[in-house]
């Protein structure tokens, strides 16, 4: 899976939209949804401001082989 797909999938399973997601990052939804899309290389602190849009760790959001789209937020 690719991360633009996982990022997809784990902002679905929030009941986010791409709308959504952009307006906690400030920017154009056409903008978020080219991060969706893989149009757009998203840098390392664009994820982190992804994970924390979307509410998920980091770690969480780039783990591409995690068939989880919802963070256990019970753990630790």
């Amino acid at each position: 899976m690719e991360l633009s797909e996982r990022i997809r999938k784990i902002r679905k399973a929030y009941n986010l939209t791409q709308a959504d997601v952009a307006c906690r990052l400030d920017i154009a939804p056409s903008s978020y949804g080219q991060i969706e899309r893989n149009a757009i290389k998203a840098s390392c602190q664009t994820l982190l401001k992804v994970s924390n849009a979307i509410g998920v760790s980091l770690t969480f959001l780039v783990d591409i082989q995690s068939r989880k789209f919802v963070e256990d937020k019970n753990t630790g």
